[in-house]
C-alpha cells in the first residue's frame, strides 16, 4: 500500500458566478482560469476579469456611438449653408448627443451583462481551447507537484464540468493524507458515473467532517451501493455516509432504509444521534426506530451509552 502524501491545500476561493474565475489575456486573446496575473499562454501580464473585458467593451462601443453622433452634427453643420441653420444644426446636435449619453448611463449595467453574453458566445472556442490548455498544464504537474495538480483541476471544474476531471481529482485525493483542516469540496465531484476513487473519498470525508455529506453525496451512494459495498472497506465507507446523515431530522426522513441498513455499523455517537432524533418524533420512521433500538440493545444491554455526544448538530425541526 502506498503511503499517503501529507500536503497543504491553497483554500479555494468561492465566486459569486462560476465565470468570475476565468480571465482574458488582452495581448493575445487566450482564456485561463490558473492565473490571475501572468497569461500561461504568452506570459504576459495583461489578464482581465470577464466583467472588465465586458466593461471595456461597452465603454468602447459607446464612445463610438458618441462619436458618431458628434460626426452627424459636422456634417449637419457643414451641409446647413446659412448661419441660422448652422446653430440649429449645431443645436440639436448636442441636444441629442446629451441625450444619447444619458440614455448610455441609464443603460451601462444592462449593456455589460449582454456585452457578457456575446462574449461567451462569440469566444466559446477559444474558452474552451484555453480549459484545455489549463488542464494539460495540471497534468504535466502530477507527478512533480500532485497537489498542485488538483489545485489547478479544481479551478478548471468550476468551468468545465466532466466525469474525467472529477475523476481525476478523486483520484488524485486519494493519494493525499486529508485533514479536517483541508478546504475540502464533494459537491462539486459528484460524477454520473460510479468511481471507486470517489466513493473512497467520500467515505473519508463523511469521517473527517460529517457536514460536507449532503444530499448529493447520500444519493450517489445509493444510485452505486452494491458496488460501494463490493469495494475494500465498502460497508465502512457506506457507514460513515449513514453517520453523516443522520445529523440532520431531514436526512433520517428522506433516507430511513438506506440509515437502517447500516444501523448496526454506526459508531456510538451516531447511534445516539439517531435515537435522539426518533425519540423526539414518536410514532414517525418505526422501522428505523425499530432496528436502532435493537442495535442499542445488543450493543449495550443494560450499559447506558456515553452522553453529549450528539448534542448541538443539525435541527430537529
Amino acid at each position: 500500500m502506498n503511503k499517503k502524501l501529507n500536503v497543504t491545500f491553497t483554500p479555494y476561493e468561492r465566486t459569486r458566478y462560476a465565470y468570475d474565475k476565468l480571465r482574458l489575456c488582452r495581448k493575445c486573446g487566450s482564456y485561463t482560469v490558473l492565473s490571475a496575473d501572468v497569461c500561461p499562454s504568452c506570459g504576459s501580464r495583461t489578464l482581465s476579469d470577464i466583467p472588465a473585458a465586458a466593461r471595456r467593451e461597452t465603454r468602447r462601443s459607446m464612445q463610438s456611438e458618441l462619436l458618431f453622433a458628434a460626426l452627424l452634427t459636422l456634417l449637419a453643420m457643414f451641409f446647413a449653408g446659412t448661419m441660422p441653420w448652422i446653430g440649429i444644426s449645431a443645436a440639436a446636435g448636442i441636444l441629442l448627443t446629451g441625450l444619447l449619453a444619458f440614455a448610455q448611463r441609464r443603460a451601462y449595467e444592462a449593456q455589460i451583462r449582454i456585452r457578457t453574453d456575446r462574449l461567451f458566445a462569440r469566444d466559446r472556442d477559444r474558452i474552451r481551447h484555453g480549459l484545455i490548455q489549463d488542464i494539460r498544464a495540471a497534468e504535466a504537474r502530477l507527478e512533480s507537484e500532485p497537489a498542485r495538480a488538483y489545485e489547478m483541476l479544481r479551478e478548471v471544474n468550476t468551468l468545465l464540468r466532466n466525469d474525467p476531471i472529477r475523476g481525476l481529482q478523486a483520484e488524485l485525493l486519494q493519494t493525499f493524507l486529508l485533514r479536517r483542516d483541508m478546504d475540502l469540496l464533494v459537491d462539486s465531484l459528484i460524477m454520473e458515473g460510479f468511481s471507486a476513487h470517489l466513493a473512497g473519498y467520500i467515505g473519508e470525508v463523511a469521517r473527517l467532517n460529517r457536514e460536507l455529506i449532503k444530499e448529493n453525496a447520500i444519493r450517489y451512494c445509493l444510485r452505486y451501493e452494491p458496488r460501494i459495498r463490493s469495494l475494500p472497506r465498502g460497508d465502512h465507507i457506506l457507514a460513515s455516509v449513514a453517520g453523516a446523515a443522520v445529523r440532520m431530522k431531514r436526512y433520517i426522513e428522506l433516507y430511513p432504509d438506506f440509515i437502517r441498513r447500516y444501523a448496526h455499523k454506526l459508531p456510538e455517537d451516531r447511534l445516539e444521534r439517531l435515537r435522539e432524533v426518533l425519540a423526539q418524533h414518536p410514532g414517525s420512521l418505526e422501522p428505523l426506530k425499530l432496528e436502532a433500538d435493537e442495535v442499542y440493545r445488543v450493543r449495550f444491554g443494560g450499559r447506558s451509552p456515553r452522553r453529549g455526544a450528539s448534542g448541538g448538530e443539525g435541527d430537529f425541526s
